[in-house]
């Protein structure tokens, strides 16, 4: 501690100049753990990045993939819609066919009746 001319002591300010050796191996020490840290960052970055890219190459395919089901979903409904107007003609006709068939029994029975009666 020094004294200055009106007899207040000052604090001496440590000398930076020479640094001591346990600060340099310090510094060494936390220079090497900060180049590991920045090896470990550019590791993660670059598997950050592939993984970027593949979930962007993923999220093409489903994209692609879900137009496609949207397209044989309307694919579906025509067909369906089809079907069922297929169906009903179906339906119809069968309808068509037993209403024919009974008026021909009817008329059958009518002419055998007449048939016997002459």
């Amino acid at each position: 501690m020094e004294t200055d001319p009106d007899g207040a002591v000052e604090a001496q300010e440590p000398d930076n100049s020479r640094p001591e050796k346990s600060d340099v191996s310090g510094f060494e020490a936390t220079a090497d753990r900060l180049e590991q840290l920045m090896k470990s960052m550019e590791v993660l970055l670059s598997d950050v990045e592939q993984l970027r890219s593949h979930c962007s190459h993923q999220a093409t395919e489903l994209m692609r993939a879900a137009v496609d089901l949207r397209h044989q979903q309307e694919e579906l409904k025509e067909s369906y819609t089809e079907l069922s107007r297929e169906m009903q003609e179906i339906m119809d006709a069968v309808d068509d066919l037993f209403n024919t068939k009974s008026a021909f029994e009817a008329k059958e029975k009518q002419a055998q009746k007449l048939s016997r009666q002459l």
